[in-house]
């Protein structure tokens, strides 16, 4: 079968592998759409803390069941599902408590010891593929993992405002994470959303999703406002102390962005304004239950964040381009092997 490997030299390209058999408590799924992160660019680079070339990339994937391991009794052949890309223990307290995405023994999808999505089918233990509603189109399938990515980070929110006042949130950064933030927002907490983001063209679409301002960065910062809650949505160190200087006393700071390097934190103002500053990781099953309900209800938001749509070969030229260029105009890609 055809997948997208990466190599050292930072080139994705199409490689025929071979098709994977399931084991007893596995299943294949056939890919109907898998997306690019910013992850899988890191990766490419050589500089995520995990994902090494050369491997076969990619963890945002929906599809259709064509084969089931033996010991499975709760997933058949032609469920149409979204894959949780997280294989993990099951045993320890984390895994027991619902919290697998802590998990000490946890690994990814998408790695070199698990061939990942960028495929044509992908092998996944049957514990991690979740059925789907038909209200979500094929080729947006692979947009519950990101959502659910959002999803749990909005569940990182401490407190509601009191006195039955509508929460305001400030999202730094709008690409596809602060833009599906931003609509899971609206989803579970309405309130007032500001975005703060430097790209123009992404403007529209994050008032689409649910944004009531879209602002310049320094025009956020020359309004000197105060917000319940700040989200982290961008991988650039100085936010995360003006996400601290933007929040309310008795707010919440959420750092959603993955950061290669250390970044200082003031924990002066945060202590004695009583901001919590929570740190994500990942996701959980009900997150994705979120993530899945959420886009059945509004289908419109693949409508709004997928700007590319390709076959394997297209996609591994863009990623390899974008890996060495930047996105460009693109918020999101999608490959439909």
């Amino acid at each position: 079968m055809r997948a997208i490997e990466f190599d050292l030299e930072g080139t994705a390209s199409v490689v025929d592998i071979p098709y994977p058999s399931p084991g007893p408590e596995d299943v294949v799924v056939q890919v109907l759409s898998t997306g690019s992160c910013g992850s899988d660019l890191s990766a490419l680079r050589g500089t995520h803390p995990f994902r090494f070339p050369p491997l076969i990339s990619g963890h945002e994937v929906g599809g259709v069941v064509t084969e089931v391991g033996e010991q499975v009794d709760d997933t058949v052949v032609g469920q149409r599902v979204v894959v949780e890309p997280q294989r993990f223990c099951r045993t320890c307290e984390y895994c027991t408590t619902g919290r697998h995405n802590l998990c000490p023994k946890k690994q990814m999808l998408g790695i070199a010891e698990w061939d990942g999505s960028f495929a044509e089918y992908v092998r996944v233990p049957a514990y991690t593929v979740l059925p789907v509603s038909g209200r979500i189109p094929d080729y947006a399938l692979a947009l519950v993992e990101p959502l659910a990515v959002a999803a749990h980070a909005v569940r990182q929110v401490r407190a509601t405002p009191e006195h039955g006042r509508q929460p305001s949130h400030l999202v730094m950064g709008g690409g596809t994470i602060g833009a599906l933030v931003t609509a899971v927002l609206q989803h579970v907490s309405p309130g007032r959303v500001t975005v703060s983001e430097p790209r123009g063209q992404n403007s529209d679409m994050l008032k689409a999703m649910g944004a009531s301002d879209v602002l310049q960065p320094d025009a956020v910062s020359d309004r000197g406002e105060l917000f319940d809650t700040v989200f982290v949505a961008a991988g650039h160190a100085p936010l995360v102390a003006e996400a601290v200087r933007r929040c309310a006393p008795g707010g919440t700071v959420v750092q959603v962005a993955v950061f290669n390097t250390e970044v200082p934190v003031p924990v002066g103002e945060l202590q004695v304004q009583e901001i919590a500053f929570v740190g994500t990781a990942m996701y959980t099953r009900e997150d994705f239950d979120v993530a899945a309900e959420l886009l059945a209800e509004r289908p419109d938001i693949a409508e709004l964040m997928v700007t590319d749509r390709m076959d394997l070969a297209e996609g591994a030229e863009a990623i390899t381009r974008m890996a060495s260029h930047g996105p460009g105009t693109t918020i999101k890609l999608i490959m439909e092997p």
